[in-house]
């Protein structure tokens, strides 16, 4: 198990789990061998989620809805329950528990996966989860489950029930995945290739599963050509403006690394010592070069592209499919029409206070959103008790980073500290710090360090600012870099633990100009470009909020502050076919010093861009009066969707452009969503409704970064909520524009 676990949970906690789990296995009769029991039912978790009592609760209720099905049936009818329970809604990185996003009703696709995983267990049926952790043709990651199924795994999505097995809305994306693996908790040795193993869990590759492999060997040599030993090796792909790593290896005495990924283009990073260097990795053999080192100015474009699309095949015929989607509208009522959230413990912290309005709501206000849904009564009271005075979130507020909120403020008055410096000798002296413990990073709640005196080095440096916040010390991770700081004299103070004394850190000025290109005015940070600081040889990304739209002219155009260190810029346009045009700038910050580097965003005159991003999920109303979402009428894949108005000339334009080109359109063979009173003519796939509270035409146009408040609006998107192209206003050219891109598509 690994360390959170341990400390966490108690003995009879683990107890309850095991004996139900047993139960249910002599109930069911489902005739499991022991690996796949053993490493697929019994344990509890799944990936980084807060752990409850999901199993010991509901495995009767989930084992009498599959009495008497196959294999097979029990794992469709349990995601059908599954979608009654919850639906996808995007949020923070903190993973819910399955109470919690069955309290909630929503989850992201981790958390859908991990209430999913976590019903089919406790029915008594192995699962897993799936992830990509980096899609290579489109921006995000995803997650889906796998259930085992008389000796086979079959995939699904979860909360997503469908007509069969093997059949999902990502049957298409899933074919050009990169790289796709889960994690297998004990020491499981099955027949997958194996991407790393450690004491707690063993990770696989399940890429061969979905799509064909390529064995991508790297080899890492010196600037005279000679093998490498030793040498950090990381894989990585490119998303959201970052070579996001996948993969960590050491090279062995001949240079060499090998990892089974999809036949797309990967960066290959290497680094040993100060010196460093990357490839692109598009074929079976790859060498890199040690050719730069630390801190040496360059820049360098690289062209990426990623796996051709081959969708997996599906076996349900139309009347199963329309049967499933009857059903799936049913559970989607059925969920809405549940009591949702945790509406009764925020009351009772309201009313406990009602006298002190403005502390109870700052402190609430200093949690998510995903807080509210499963924070308790204790916590809240902790957190209030500790005010003097007004509250202050860097002294008061209950959390530190993504922990599981646990109270800690008045746990912590048992240690004898008073001062940062005492603080920091303290947990020197009593916290034995052991990442090796913890190989997940798995976050410990800071009471969970204090039982027990052991943690992973970033639940170390939570316990430090929950105890310094509990002493009245205003305590911070920093929100971009996660360094340890506290507040002195109105300067935030960088704390380590290895006896180098609290300071200022050194900072320099980082400003970069711009020659905005015609699909891109004013990028933006996480979907355009990134910075990362490079330590120990590797790239760390600088993670501003991406709650909120960071763009160039708020982050660079006139300076920000940047610690004095080795960074990279890297800048990207995703193209419409999954491809990306990536730039990136090596350069050096030096303290009360101005670096001034060029922000290049490449362009392509004959490829279509990606140039903005919207919701697929968003809600219209169609003309029968009924609310639903832009996917769940288009379908996946491409689409058009505007927003018009009346009788004004822009849309009276707009609608005979498109009219214009029917033909095209209706020969494209994808949905035309037309929402206003306006309507084109000709136009065989087209789903009319309105935008009554002008919700579609606000995250179009802000989507695109633009403030014009004119109509129409006309985009070409996916499903992925990526907008390939746009149009606002008056615009005579619609039609032949239009007709241009979606030959290019």
């Amino acid at each position: 198990m690994p360390l959170p676990d341990k400390a966490v949970y108690s003995e009879d906690f683990w107890r309850a789990n095991v004996e139900k789990t047993l139960e249910v296995r002599d109930k069911m009769g489902w005739n499991i061998p022991e690996r796949e029991f053993m490493h697929f039912v019994l344990p509890l978790r799944v990936n980084n989620e807060s752990l409850d009592d999901f199993r010991t609760i509901y495995a009767d209720t989930l084992c009498q809805r599959v009495k008497g099905m196959s294999l097979e049936e029990a794992v469709l009818e349990i995601n059908h329950w599954c979608h009654e329970m919850a639906t996808y809604k995007p949020s923070d990185g903190r993973t819910s528990s399955p109470l919690a996003t069955i309290r909630y009703g929503l989850g992201r696709c981790g958390e859908e996966s991990v209430l999913g995983l976590a019903a089919l267990r406790a029915a008594g049926i192995p699962a897993r989860q799936v992830y990509t952790p980096r899609w290579a043709h489109t921006d995000d990651n995803h997650a889906w489950i796998e259930a085992w199924v008389d000796g086979k795994w079959h995939f699904m999505g979860a909360c997503e029930p469908e007509a069969k097995l093997d059949m999902a809305w990502f049957n298409a994306p899933v074919s050009r995945a990169l790289l796709l693996h889960t994690k297998v908790y004990g020491d499981y040795h099955g027949d997958e290739d194996v991407i790393s193993r450690n004491y707690a869990y063993t990770e696989i590759n399940v890429t061969p599963n979905y799509v064909p492999i390529r064995r991508s060997v790297v080899t890492v040599v010196d600037t005279d050509g000679k093998p490498v030993e030793g040498a950090s090796v990381e894989y990585k792909i490119y998303n959201y403006a970052e070579f996001f790593t996948v993969a960590t290896y050491s090279s062995s005495k001949e240079g060499k690394v090998a990892l089974n990924t999809g036949a797309g283009d990967m960066l290959a990073w290497a680094s040993k010592g100060d010196k460093f260097g990357f490839a692109k990795i598009s074929a079976d053999n790859t060498e890199v070069v040690l050719d730069h080192i630390v801190g040496e100015e360059f820049s360098v474009d690289i062209d990426i592209l990623p796996p051709a699309e081959n969708p997996l095949p599906i076996s349900a015929t139309d009347e199963e499919i329309a049967a499933c989607k009857v059903r799936f509208d049913m559970e989607n009522e059925m969920r809405e029409a549940r009591p949702k959230g945790n509406d009764a413990v925020l009351e009772k912290f309201r009313k406990n206070h009602g006298d002190d309005p403005r502390n109870v709501e700052a402190i609430l206000a200093s949690l998510s959103f995903k807080d509210m849904n499963d924070v308790t009564i204790e916590v809240l009271e902790d957190s209030y008790s500790h005010i003097s005075g007004t509250f202050e979130k860097y002294r008061d507020c209950p959390r530190v980073e993504l922990e599981f909120l646990m109270p800690y403020f008045e746990k912590m008055s048992s240690v004898p500290v008073s001062t940062v410096k005492e603080a920091i000798d303290w947990v020197n002296a009593n916290i034995e710090v052991d990442d090796s413990l913890n190989p997940q990073g798995l976050r410990i709640p800071p009471v969970g360090v204090l039982m027990t005196k052991v943690a992973d080095s970033k639940s170390r440096d939570i316990f430090f600012v929950a105890l310094c916040r509990a002493k009245g010390i205003r305590a911070r991770l920093d929100e971009v870099t996660a360094k340890v700081q506290y507040l002195e004299g109105g300067e935030w103070i960088d704390v380590n633990f290895s006896g180098i004394p609290p300071k200022v850190y050194p900072q320099g000025t980082v400003s970069a100009s711009y020659s905005p290109i015609p699909t891109n005015p004013d990028p933006l940070y996480y979907k355009h470009f990134s910075l990362s600081k490079i330590e120990n040889g590797s790239q760390v990304l600088l993670s501003y909020d991406d709650s909120v739209d960071l763009p160039y002219s708020s982050l660079l155009k006139n300076g920000s502050s940047f610690d004095e260190g080795y960074y990279s810029l890297t800048t990207g346009s995703r193209m419409a076919d999954g491809g990306a045009l990536v730039h990136m700038e090596f350069f050096n910050v030096k303290e009360a010093m101005k670096t001034t580097l060029p922000l290049v965003m490449r362009f392509s005159e004959t490829r279509i861009s990606v140039i903005g991003s919207m919701d697929a999920e968003a809600l219209f109303t169609k003309e029968n009066g009924d609310r639903v979402s832009l996917l769940s009428e288009t379908g996946r894949g491409y689409s058009i969707v505007a927003t018009v108005g009346d009788k004004d000339e822009p849309t009276t334009h707009a609608v005979r452009q498109m009219g214009s080109v029917a033909k095209q359109l209706n020969d494209w063979g994808r949905k035309v969503v037309v929402l206003g009173k306006a309507r084109p003519e000709g136009l065989t796939n087209m789903i009319c409704g309105t935008d009554p509270d002008g919700s579609i035409f606000k995250m179009l146009t802000s989507g695109c970064s633009s403030t014009s408040r004119l109509q129409p609006v006309v985009t070409i998107c996916d499903s992925f909520g990526r907008i390939v192209y746009f149009s606002q206003g008056y615009n005579t050219s619609l039609g032949e524009e239009l007709k241009n891109v979606i030959d290019k598509l």
